[in-house]
This record gives structure tokens, C-alpha cells and sequence, in this order.
């Protein structure tokens, strides 16, 4: 009987990890696919992006300045969930305890600077402060920010782990998290490399600040910043920051599967959820003048990349029970 019922769970196990390879093999196709519109709409951005700037121009949305807040959220989010986890994961391992204080204190310190981190960016000047700019550095309402959406993630992360029975678990958290701070390193790698006046800037009317293709350099920008008080933000509009985050979701969403058990069996439900609030996200970057149509779409682009070797590395791991 026993053996019986070792074998059934086997079986069940390595169902699992096929049905799981299949998914990722077609999320991988689907990925492709919207890398190859992404860098269509590149290719359009750099010869139109003036063009479809002054289309869409709309600065005084309020309801577009709450959306497009959003972008930034999942990629914090995520983080400090999947630490809960981790952390549930070393406290009931059977390594040593002084290994497990050492790991676990440094996953708790680690959640806290990333929901922290979280709640500033959420009030930041290219978020919530464009609506309330006595958010922008304001402690007591960054900490209230990472109170209520970031850091009770932590605990949730903590009791689903609790309750998975996925031993391959803690390896897939490391392999999302390494793709999101490769996706991290390349936008500011990109973003000091490019000095690019935002469109809402470019139409102020300031002497010498002007559109500029991504293709061209543009020189004086911190002369620009102390002449005219200008934030230095206002000059990394490519590539766009909240497109990368946003884009990185067609992986965020996929992975709450691991961890809920409603989510098991719609993981392409949450990628393509994933890549419509991508979509959303970009076009409101544009209405708000923050970016050009070759910004977002070049961010997208490196989040769509990211996603691709997330997936990746998420099959060879569904591989190995198989």
C-alpha cells in the first residue's frame, strides 16, 4: 500500500512537471512573439516619436497619473513576497541553526529594504508625487506606503509556503530573482548612458532643450539643470523605467502560481494578464509626456528579454523531476 501510494505521488509529481514544461515552452513562443511587435513599434517610435508624442500628449490626467503608478509595484511586490517564502523555506530546513539565523535575519533585512524601497518609488516624483508632491521624500508617508501594500506580502509569502508541498520551490525564486536584478542593472546601465529630455519637458519652452531622438546625443544636461532647476530625472526618458518594470510582469504574474493554489492551473491567464498591464502601462507613459513610443518600447523590450530567460530558467528547473 504504501509503496503504491509512493508511486501514484511520483506519477502525480512528474504530471506536474510536464504539464509545467509545456506551459513554458508556449510561454516562450508567446514572448518571442511580442518581442518581435515590441521592436516593431521601436522601429516606428524612431522615426515617429515626435509625431505620436504630440498626439497623445494629455499632462493634467489625474486618473492616467494613478494607473500609470502602478507600473512600478509588481516588480517591489513580488520580492518581498517570494522573502516570505524564502524564509519559511530556511527556518523549516535542516541546516544548522546558526545557518538558518544567519539567512533567514538577512531575508528579513532584505524585505524590509525592498518594501521600503517599494514605498518610496510608489511616492516618487514619476508616481504618486506627480499628484501629491508632499510624498515626494516624505518618510512618515513612505513608511505608511510600505505598511499597507508592501510588507504584510512578507507574512503572506511566509504562510503559502507553509502550506506548498513544491520542493523545487526556493530554486524557482532564486531564478526569477536573478532575472528581475539583471532587468534592474540593465535600465540604470541604460539610463546613465542616454540623456534624453522627457517630451513634457521638451515643450516648456526652455533655450536648448528640444526633442531629441534617442539615436542622437544630448550634451548639457546638468548645465540645463542648474540654469533652469530643472530635475535631472527629466533627462533619462530612454529607456522607460516603468516599461521595463511593467514588462517584467508577464513573468511576476506567472509566478504567483507557485505560491497560491487557485493560480496552479492559469498560469498563461496571469502572462497575458501580465503583458496587457504592460501594454496599459507604456501608452500611459506617453500620454503623460514622460516618454516617447521608442522609450517605452526599447524598456519593454528589455523587460520581454528578461521574461524569455525567466522562463527559461523556470523550464530547466520544471525539467528536473520529469
Amino acid at each position: 500500500m504504501k509503496q503504491q501510494q509512493e508511486r501514484k505521488s511520483v506519477q502525480i509529481m512528474t504530471q506536474k512537471a510536464i504539464n509545467d514544461t509545456n506551459k513554458y515552452r508556449k510561454m516562450i513562443k508567446l514572448l518571442i512573439a511580442a518581442l518581435l511587435l515590441l521592436i516593431l513599434l521601436f522601429l516606428t517610435g524612431t522615426f515617429c516619436d515626435r509625431t505620436v508624442a504630440e498626439t497623445l500628449f494629455s499632462p493634467d490626467n489625474t486618473f492616467i497619473k494613478v494607473i500609470t503608478s502602478t507600473g512600478v509595484y509588481p516588480i517591489y511586490a513580488v520580492q518581498v513576497l517570494f522573502y516570505g517564502a524564502l524564509y519559511e523555506r530556511t527556518l523549516h530546513s535542516s541546516k544548522s541553526k546558526q545557518f538558518k539565523m544567519v539567512i533567514c535575519t538577512f531575508f528579513i533585512l532584505t524585505a524590509l529594504f525592498l518594501g521600503f524601497n517599494g514605498g518610496k518609488t510608489l511616492a516618487s516624483r514619476n508616481n504618486l508625487g506627480e499628484i501629491f508632491p508632499s510624498f515626494i521624500g516624505n518618510l512618515p508617508v513612505i513608511i505608511i506606503i510600505s505598511a499597507i501594500l508592501e510588507y504584510p506580502l512578507f507574512f503572506i509569502g511566509y504562510f503559502y509556503a507553509k502550506k506548498s508541498d513544491d520542493k523545487l520551490l526556493t530554486q524557482r525564486i532564486f531564478g526569477l530573482f536573478i532575472v528581475l536584478l539583471f532587468a534592474f542593472i540593465s535600465m540604470q546601465v541604460m539610463k546613465n548612458f542616454f540623456d534624453r529630455p522627457r517630451y513634457r519637458t521638451a515643450v516648456l519652452g526652455y533655450e536648448g532643450i528640444t526633442f531629441v531622438p534617442w539615436y542622437k546625443p544630448f550634451t548639457g544636461a546638468e548645465k540645463y539643470v542648474a540654469a533652469y532647476g530643472i530635475n535631472a530625472d527629466e533627462f533619462r526618458s530612454f529607456p522607460s523605467g516603468h516599461s521595463i518594470f511593467s514588462s517584467l510582469s508577464t513573468c511576476i504574474f506567472p509566478s504567483l502560481a507557485w505560491l497560491f493554489p487557485k493560480l496552479k492551473n492559469k498560469q498563461m491567464q496571469l502572462f497575458v494578464a501580465g503583458f496587457i498591464f504592460c501594454i496599459i502601462i507604456m501608452f500611459t507613459r506617453m500620454l503623460l509626456g514622460a516618454h516617447y513610443l521608442s522609450d517605452v518600447s526599447a524598456g519593454a523590450i528589455i523587460g520581454v528579454l528578461s521574461s524569455i530567460a525567466c522562463a527559461a530558467i523556470q523550464l530547466r528547473i520544471s525539467q528536473k523531476i520529469t
